[in-house]
Formats: C-alpha cells, sequence, structure tokens
C-alpha cells in the first residue's frame, strides 16, 4: 500500500469516526431508543424483527416462546424496552455475554421450583449449563451483521476473526493450497484459532460434531449457506474438558435458524476489478411454524472462476496458467425441523447436504504452460450429515437429551501431472463419523447466589477414513496406498456450576460470585486415554464490571492422515537449500529429504488459562480485553520448519545426516510408496547425497502461544429513527516452537507463513428504515521472512471494505420487502507484498496472510415473498 492510500484510507475512517461520535452524544439524552413499527404477529417473528432492526442478539429458547402472540409495537423505543413490551409478564428478559435473553418469569410461579425452570433457556458454547455463563469469553456473530457488512459466505468468515489464522485448510491459500507447508486438497475453508492448526479448533454445528474433511482433521465451514445461519458463537480457548479431542485452540459453534415462516430469495453477482474472480451466487430459505413444531430449509449455490498470474502485476513474472485462486463451484443445502411430541419430549433434526467441484492448476515452471510442466487437480466433494435428536422434560427444571449424529465426507481428487509426458492420479479420501451421545442438565440445589446446577452426559464416537491413491503412468496403474483407519472412542463428562453470589444476595461491590468445574474422560481403544479437568470463576463487583478466569487441560489424538501419511523420498539439488553449511556442500552434491506420517505418534497435550475483564460505563458501550496462555506439549509437527534452512538452523541439527550410506538411502527410499522423487534435475548418484533430512512428523517438545485480545462496541439511536454502531477488535499473539529439548525456540507467530503478531478490525454501521451503510477497516500485522542470509520485512495488509443496501419502503408491487445491496471489499485495492523465492515457479507472495483478490465489487438482490 502506497502512503498516500494509507492517508487516504485513515482520512476515510477518521472522518466517519468523528461524525459518529458527534452523532452519538447528540442521541445519549434517547437512551439508545429508535423507532420501531411491528404489526401485531407470533412473539418468535417479533423478537427476530426487533433483533434485526436493533442489531442486538436476542436468545430465546423455542419452546419458551412456541404458541405465544406479541401485540403491535409502534413508537420509539430501546431494544430492551421493545422486548419487554413483547414477551409481556410471562416472560423475561436480561442482558448476558452482549445478548439478551428471554425466559420464564420465575415470578408468574414463585418459589425456587418455578425459578429452576425459568432456566430452561439458552445454553451458550463454553458451558453446558443452561442460563449460565461460561468462564471463558465469548465471540458472537450474527448472520445479520455480516450481510450487513457485505460477508457473502462462510468461508469469508474466516477471513474476519482476529483470532483465527487464514493459513492452511483455506481456499485462498495460493500453489493449490500447501504454500508453507500446508496442505488444501479440495478447496475447504476450516477455522484455525491461534494459527495452532485446523485440527487443534473444534468445529460444531447446533452442538454436534460433523466428520472430517478430506485428509486433515478440520470441518469445512464453507459447506453452510450463510441464510441457514443463525449466529456462530466462538471460544478462543481450550475446552476438551466441554467437547472433547481437538478444542485445544478454541470451539466455533455455528448455530443455524431453528425454523422460518414464509420465503426467502437472494442473488448475487460479483468479480475482482482486476479481472477473474467472476462469482455467481443464488441463495433461498424457506419455512414455517405450525403448533408445536416447525421447519427451515436452505439451499445455496455459488460459482466462481478462478485469477490467473497474468491477471496480477506482480505475478506476471509466473506462466500465466498459474492459478492464483481456484475455479469452484459449490451446492448446498441445510434442513433443521422441530416438533413436540408431548408436553414432556420433544424431536429435532438437523441435516446438511453439500456438493462441490473445484480446479486448480500449478505451474512447475515460468515458462511452460500448465499443460507442458505442472499439474492441473480436479476435486470433487460430497458431503452429508444427520442429527436427530429427542429432547425430554422430566420434571424438576431438568432436561435430558438423546442425539445420533450420521455423517460422510468423501474427496474424490484427479490430478493430471504434465512431468515427461502425462501422469494421471486418483485420491480418494472417505471420512466417516458416528456418534450417540445422551445427557442431562438441571437444579441440584438452592443456595442463597442460585440454584446450583449440574450436566452430565457420555456417548460413543466411531470415525473411520478410507483412502484410496493410486497414480497411471504409461497405461500403467500403481496403487500406493489402499487401506481404512478407524478409531473409536467412549467418553463420559460432567460440568458443575455453583452461584455464590447472585440477585437475592448480592451486596455493594459484590455483584455476582460463580465458580465452575467440569471434567471430561475419554478412551480411545487402542491408543490412549485422558481426562481433561477445567475450573473457572466469575467475579462481577459492578453490574457494568465482569471478571472472568479460566484455566484447563487440553488434549488432540493424532489425526488418522498423520499417523497414515505416506512416507516421501525427494532428492534435490544442494544449492536448492537457502543456507548452506560450514564448509559448504560440495558443488553438484544433492540432499535427500523425507517426510511423511509416523505411527508412533503420541496424544498432544496442552494447558490453557484465560483471564478476561468485561467493563459496561454507559448505556450501549460495551469494552472486553483478555489475556490467554496456551502451553502444548507433544505438538505434532516436522521437526524442521523449513527445510531450506536445515543446515543452519541449531533446532534443525538432529534431523540432519551427513555422508549417508548408499544402504542408508537405499533403505529410506524403499519405504516410500512412489520411491525416489527426483526433482534434482540430474541422475541420482548415491555417493553425491552429501545430506539426508529428515523432516518426518514426530510429536515436538512443546509449543507455547500466549496473547491478549480487545474488543469494544458502541450502539445508539440517532434522530429520525436511525441507528449506528461502532465495533472493533483486535489479537494480538505470540508463540514459538521447541523442535527438541534443550535446543531454541523457534518463533511461530509474526513470520512468514505463520499466524502476524497483530490482526484487527474495526467497523461503523448506520442504518434507518430504509438506508444501511458499514465501512470496515481490516489489518494484519507486518511478518518476518527470516528464510535467507539477508532478512526482510513483509509489509502490513490493510483493506477498507464498504457496503451499503436500500430497502424501498412500498407496501405493494415487485419491490415490496427487496433490499438491494452493493459492496466493494478493499475499496483502495491493496496488493501483496512480494517475498523472495528460491524457485522463480513459486507463488511470490504470503497467501496465508494476503490476498490476490484485490477490490471486489457485488451487487445482491433479496425479496421477501
Amino acid at each position: 500500500m502506497t502512503i498516500s492510500k494509507r492517508a487516504l484510507c485513515a482520512a476515510m475512517l477518521a472522518a466517519t469516526i468523528s461524525y459518529s461520535d458527534t452523532a452519538v452524544v447528540e442521541a445519549r439524552a434517547q437512551a439508545g431508543a429508535m423507532r420501531f413499527d411491528l404489526p401485531a404477529q407470533d412473539l418468535a417473528s417479533t423478537l427476530r424483527a426487533i433483533a434485526r432492526q436493533g442489531d442486538r442478539e436476542i436468545l430465546f429458547a423455542d419452546e419458551e416462546v412456541r404458541g405465544k402472540r406479541s401485540g403491535a409495537i409502534r413508537g420509539i423505543y430501546t431494544v430492551e424496552q421493545a422486548v419487554r413490551l413483547a414477551i409481556g409478564e410471562d416472560l423475561v428478559v436480561r442482558e448476558e455475554s452482549g445478548a439478551l435473553v428471554v425466559r420464564g418469569n420465575p415470578g408468574r410461579a414463585g418459589g425456587a421450583a418455578a425459578q429452576a425452570e425459568a432456566q430452561d433457556a439458552i445454553t451458550v458454547t463454553g458451558s453446558r449449563i443452561r442460563g449460565a455463563e461460561g468462564p471463558s469469553p465469548v465471540i458472537i456473530v450474527s448472520r445479520r451483521g455480516l450481510e450487513e457488512q457485505g460477508i457473502p459466505d462462510m468461508a469469508s468468515v474466516s477471513r474476519i476473526l482476529p483470532q483465527n489464522f487464514t493459513g492452511g485448510q483455506n481456499p485462498g491459500v495460493a500453489g493449490g493450497g500447501d504454500q508453507g507447508g500446508y496442505n488444501n486438497i479440495n478447496n475447504s475453508t476450516t477455522l484455525n484459532l491461534r494459527g495452532l492448526g485446523s485440527d487443534a479448533t473444534l468445529t460444531l454445528i447446533n452442538g454436534h460434531r460433523l466428520p472430517y474433511d478430506a485428509v486433515n482433521q478440520g470441518v469445512d465451514i464453507s459447506i453452510i449457506p450463510l441464510v441457514a445461519l443463525e449466529r456462530i458463537e466462538v471460544i478462543a480457548d481450550g475446552a476438551s474438558a466441554l467437547y472433547g479431542s481437538d478444542a485445544v485452540g478454541g470451539v466455533a459453534n455455528l448455530i443455524l435458524r431453528r425454523d422460518y415462516a414464509g420465503l426467502l430469495t437472494s442473488a448475487r453477482v460479483g468479480a475482482s476489478t482486476e479481472g477473474g474472480n467472476v462469482q455467481q451466487q443464488y441463495s433461498g430459505v424457506g419455512g414455517t411454524r405450525w403448533a408445536g413444531g416447525g421447519f427451515m430449509a436452505a439451499i445455496d449455490y455459488t460459482k466462481a472462476t478462478p485469477i490467473y498470474a497474468d491477471q496480477r502485476d506482480y505475478t506476471r513474472g509466473l506462466a500465466s496458467s498459474q492459478m492464483l485462486t481456484n475455479d469452484s463451484r459449490q451446492v448446498s443445502g441445510v434442513l433443521t425441523a422441530h416438533q413436540d411430541l408431548a408436553d414432556w419430549v420433544a424431536f429435532e433434526l438437523d441435516a446438511e447436504l453439500a456438493d462441490r467441484r473445484s480446479r486448480k492448476g500449478v505451474a512447475y515452471s515460468v515458462t511452460a504452460p500448465v499443460t507442458t510442466y505442472g499439474q492441473i487437480s480436479l476435486p470433487v466433494v460430497r458431503t452429508y450429515a444427520f442429527t436427530p435428536l429427542l429432547r425430554f422434560k422430566p420434571g424438576g427444571g431438568w432436561e435430558s437429551t438423546l442425539a445420533v449424529t450420521k455423517g460422510e465426507s468423501s474427496t474424490v481428487s484427479t490430478a493430471r501431472r504434465y512431468i515427461n509426458g502425462l501422469q494421471i492420479g486418483r485420491s480418494a479420501y472417505d471420512n466417516y463419523l458416528t456418534n450417540f451421545e445422551a445427557s442431562a442438565e438441571g437444579p441440584l440445589v438452592q443456595l442463597p447466589g442460585g440454584a446450583a446446577r449440574l450436566a452430565i452426559g457420555g456417548g460413543y464416537r466411531r470415525f473411520r477414513l478410507d483412502f484410496n491413491v493410486r497414480s497411471t503412468s504409461g497405461g500403467v496403474t500403481t496403487v500406493t496406498r489402499d487401506a481404512s483407519e478407524r478409531r473409536e472412542s467412549l467418553f463420559g463428562y460432567g460440568e458443575l456450576s455453583v452461584p455464590i453470589v447472585g440477585p437475592a444476595n448480592r451486596m455493594p461491590w459484590l455483584e455476582a460470585v460463580r465458580l465452575s468445574a467440569a471434567l471430561r474422560y475419554e478412551r480411545y481403544t487402542g491408543i490412549d486415554e485422558v481426562a481433561t479437568p477445567k475450573l473457572g470463576l466469575i467475579y462481577a463487583p459492578h453490574p457494568g464490571i465482569t471478571f472472568k478466569y479460566s484455566w484447563g487441560r487440553s488434549f488432540k489424538i493424532p489425526t488418522l492422515q498423520q499417523v497414515n501419511q505416506p512416507r516421501e523420498a525427494i532428492l534435490l539439488r544442494a544449492n536448492q537449500f537457502s543456507t548452506q553449511p560450514t564448509p559448504p556442500l560440495p558443488a553438484g552434491a544433492t540432499v535427500l529429504v523425507v517426510a511423511g506420517g509416523n505411527p508412533g505418534l503420541r496424544a498432544e497435550r496442552a494447558t490453557s488459562s484465560t483471564l478476561s475483564v468485561e467493563f459496561k460505563p454507559v448505556d450501549g458501550l460495551r469494552l472486553e480485553a483478555s489475556w490467554f496462555d496456551i502451553d502444548y506439549r507433544g505438538r505434532i509437527a516436522s521437526g524442521i520448519s523449513n527445510y531450506t534452512t536445515a543446515f543452519t538452523n541449531p533446532a534443525a541439527a538432529a534431523f540432519v545426516l551427513y555422508a549417508p550410506s548408499a544402504e542408508q538411502q537405499q533403505r529410506l527410499i524403499a519405504d516410500a510408496p512412489l520411491g525416489l522423487e527426483n526433482q534434482s534435475g540430474q541422475p541420482y548418484e548415491p555417493a553425491q547425497v552429501a545430506a539426508i533430512v529428515d523432516a518426518s512428523l514426530r510429536n515436538t517438545a512443546r509449543e507455547r502461544t500466549r496473547g491478549i485480545d480487545i474488543a469494544a462496541d458502541y450502539t445508539a439511536a440517532l434522530g429520525g429513527g436511525s441507528q449506528i454502531k461502532l465495533a472493533a477488535s483486535a489479537s494480538y499473539v505470540e508463540g514459538k516452537r521447541q523442535p527438541v529439548v534443550d535446543q531454541p525456540y523457534e518463533g511461530r507467530a509474526g513470520l512468514i507463513f505463520t499466524p502476524p503478531h497483530w490482526r484487527g478490525r474495526g467497523s461503523v454501521d448506520w442504518q434507518n428504515d430504509v438506508l444501511q451503510f458499514s465501512a470496515s477497516l481490516n489489518y494484519l500485522g507486518s511478518t518476518f521472512d527470516n528464510r535467507y542470509p539477508v532478512k526482510a520485512t513483509i509489509g502490513d495488509f490493510t483493506t477498507l471494505d464498504l457496503s451499503g443496501s436500500f430497502r424501498p419502503a412500498v407496501r405493494s408491487g415487485p419491490f415490496r420487502n427487496t433490499e438491494w445491496r452493493l459492496s466493494l471489499q478493499n475499496l483502495l485495492n491493496e496488493e501483496p507484498d512480494r517475498i523472495r523465492n528460491a524457485s522463480a515457479a513459486a507463488i511470490p507472495f504470503d497467501s496465508t496472510n494476503q490476498s490476490p483478490i484485490g477490490r471486489f465489487a457485488s451487487l445482491s438482490v433479496t425479496k421477501q415473498w
């Protein structure tokens, strides 16, 4: 970005905020009020309309509002006042974690039992106790908020969360998705909280698991249509005690719409102004409600063309057929339904289905096209999952559930490799999941501070990975992998929430005190067993100040791919390494690099601590700061983070063998299913191999990640029935890894292909009944390229996004209930910084952090029928 662009970007945002601050000061006397004009209708529709207009999260249980209606709400009210008018005296509303929670009113029936029944409301991610606030900070992102900022799909969500690293399984990672040592065989999008890996972030749908995606142990969030989403709840804190393996970096829970009344359709077209990335998206959501039940069905179709290297100035040196982004087409659908079977039992169903087809082109030369010297991959992904659930109310404020999840994610990728003729490879990966889980939650005993509550549960999980890898060359087909690996897990958990101080016994500077404890036991047949605890404390000295602290342990079982990944033996020229030992290797020498899985891998263990404070000094303003520390032991990774520096990095010394014998070389080559992959450009001669570099996976000694998160948001009403909201969040992370005990630590943050130290996003949103406008500033800090003797800094990546909509105020005709939206992402056309590479054909920018999309313009229209 040039200096003039930075100045313009800063000036635009400063001008926006300056105007906003003035308007907010003038509106304070109105206490955040706005004009509502809602008809008499069922209560659920009214609450959703208030949430949409007021841009507030309003959480309620379907059974609490089912069959209830609200009167017309017309006038100027705060969001809280409008909710109270809508719910009447049978329900109450209070604020929790920035959201308004609607529950039954215990005062209508009286007594501790009624109060316990009133807790039958919301379970927020981070706790299995209904109505309880967990000790970990919760990030809540609403669907409507995403739409208003011009975010079109779930794949884009991963790029705006400051706590998430976009390296790894992300379609924005260039070179076929493997830059920086990552792999994305099928164009999926997985969350990667704290940059610990997609396999260390647990992603749930309505609280239940989905099958893993392709070969890596992540969940593809892009298969969920945005129109089917209600909200996303994220805790960037270890949570294995609550949810099991994978939840080391945190948990993301995608909450779907439970039902919907009517039909909504939308269409969107867009393209990058510099060329390529032409997108089409068509979505629909519909459903209905009836006495005791309802359903929602959503479908989404998206299509995008690739960006080629010759469409960007900074990649024109590459082959013109090299793709910077992929060609893709996806159809996905979601169904949710619920039905009361009796007063004490209800049935619920979640189902997801997706089909995605992509095309990736990677050129191995800057002069020859992909079809002469390169590879074209054609992955096809088919995914389904369904979860039927029975919800029981045995009485006494208790609720229990019995759920079964069945799902499959199938990836078949056909690769056409053009090296000395055509070679065709086919890789098939089928992931299967079967999960049975039973749970119960309810009050134990009434204490002066409220009811102590217990959640217990257990179940059985089975998952399997079938893989078949074959290649055809010269009419001969060779099968290199054909196996099926499975794992079974038995688990049980419990969580206790004890309110020491609550509304009934609070006192000055002692508004609330709540203790929590959780424990989970999990046994993986024939592999490992582990018990993980988590302790939490919530202390509120004042209604506007809340402190939270959590401590816990987490774990992650080695993925089936990590254990079974095939061994590789790759021959490289010595001069392909960025640094040389002293004295340097002889001219013409080669190096044998071995990599792959390891059947002896053990479970990873981690200890996490999080301390946060939330401050609400005035109406509409919320400030939050968190400190986190993750001590990760036995981390599964290659002992060599960058093989090109293996000869000069002290931490890699244990993995380098100089002057290997011919017998040692042959033994390693014999273990590789594909044999020797000679990329040296010269014949293999054992006598010329000067060293062996072992980059295979192993349990590294230790990894430490720590940092801070900060967030602020302010909402207020302006004159004329309009509203403005300011929001900002940022995350600072420090990371380091010790590959071997007693060896120096290596940086895992602030370096090329790793998370930058700083990442942040700020936004301002203004709207009234007809117009809506938002501006968002995205910041990714600079990183350091330490791969070569002369170090270099890669500049930060700062973009400005604008989005605005128009809702015609008409009551009839074709434009009734329509919304037109124009969005401009990266308005100032920020370009990635160039990086150095040993190979001229390598992608010349860090695509794990910086994007080649450039300025992107889109137009969408949405209509409610």
